[in-house]
C-alpha cells in the first residue's frame, strides 16, 4: 500500500475514535454529578433521620366529673436525647356520644341531643397561649394567658430542687408553661380542669368544673377556656371511661410522629 493510502487509513481510524471517546467522557461526567446530587440529597434525609428523637410516656385522661380530680397527664418514661417542647406539638382527637346530664345548665340541650356522636379535640403549639384562666380571688375580667400543657420536676439550676407535682399555680411560671421546658425522664405534663373553691370571700367559688353539676361547666365558663380544654378541645367534659381519646406527640422539625397512643379515659 502506498505511503498517500497508509495515510488516508489512519485519518479514517482516529475520526471514527474521536466521537466516541467525546461520548464515554459525557457519560462519565453525567455519572459523577448525578452520585454527587444523589449523595448530597441521602445525606440531608439521612440527617434528619438521626435528628429525629425517640419519646416514650404513659399518657392518662381522668373525668372524674369535678375539677379536683379530673385531667390529662404524660410522664416520660424515656428519651433518646432532651427534647424542646418548642419542637414539638400534640395532637388530640376523639369521639363519643352526649350524655343525658340530668340537672346541669344545659339539659334540655342534652335531653334534646342525647346520643348524638360528637367529636373533639385540638393541637397544641410550643409560643401559643392555649389558656384563659382567673385567679380564684379575682373576677372574670382578670384574667391570665399561658400555655398547657404545664411542666413539671423539669432539672433546675444547680442548687435547686425540681418544679414539684403539687404546684397549684404553673400558669404563672414561663418555665413551666409548653414551648419553654425539655422532656426528659421524670418530668411531665398536666392540664386540668379550671375550678376553685372559695372567690376569696368565703363564698363557694362558682366558676369551674363539677362545681355546680357533676360532668358539666358552670354557664359563664365560656369566659375562660382552662387547661384540658386547652389540651383535649371543647366538650371533652362529655367522655366517660372508656372512651378512646388518641394522643400524638409529633416531631417538627422532622415531622416525625414520636409517639401516638390510644387513651381509655378513667374515672380516677
Amino acid at each position: 500500500m502506498s505511503e498517500l493510502g497508509e495515510y488516508m487509513m489512519k485519518n479514517q481510524r482516529d475520526m471514527a475514535v474521536s466521537p466516541v471517546v467525546g461520548v464515554m467522557l459525557m457519560l462519565v461526567v453525567v455519572i459523577i454529578i448525578a452520585a454527587v446530587v444523589s449523595g448530597f440529597a441521602g445525606g440531608l434525609v439521612g440527617g434528619s433521620n438521626q435528628k429525629t428523637p425517640s419519646l416514650t410516656m404513659d399518657v392518662k385522661i381522668v373525668n372524674s366529673g369535678s375539677w379536683t380530680a379530673s385531667g390529662f397527664s404524660a410522664t416520660v418514661t424515656g428519651v433518646s436525647e432532651p427534647i424542646l417542647t418548642s419542637d414539638l406539638k400534640i395532637i388530640t382527637s376523639w369521639k363519643t356520644r352526649m350524655k343525658n346530664n340530668l340537672g346541669t345548665a344545659n339539659t334540655d340541650l342534652s335531653l334534646i341531643n342525647n346520643g348524638t356522636v360528637i367529636s373533639g379535640g385540638n393541637t397544641t403549639l410550643g409560643g401559643r397561649a392555649n389558656v384563659i384562666v382567673v385567679e380564684p380571688d379575682h373576677s372574670l375580667t382578670e384574667s391570665v394567658m399561658s400555655i398547657a400543657p404545664y411542666g413539671f420536676g423539669m432539672p433546675q439550676a444547680a442548687g435547686q430542687a425540681a418544679i414539684p407535682q403539687s404546684q397549684e399555680t404553673p400558669y404563672k411560671n414561663l418555665d413551666q408553661q409548653f414551648g419553654n421546658y425539655s422532656l426528659s425522664p421524670g418530668v411531665s405534663m398536666s392540664a386540668k380542669p379550671y375550678g376553685s373553691k372559695q372567690d376569696g370571700t368565703g363564698d363557694p367559688y362558682t366558676n369551674g368544673y363539677g362545681l355546680k353539676y357533676p360532668f358539666a361547666y358552670t354557664t359563664d365558663s365560656d369566659v375562660y377556656t382552662d387547661p384540658i380544654q386547652a389540651v383535649l378541645g371543647y366538650g371533652w367534659e362529655e367522655l366517660r371511661a372508656g372512651d378512646i381519646v388518641t394522643v400524638k406527640f409529633v416531631h417538627i422539625p422532622s415531622g416525625k410522629t414520636l409517639y401516638s397512643k390510644d387513651v381509655a379515659v378513667t374515672e380516677g
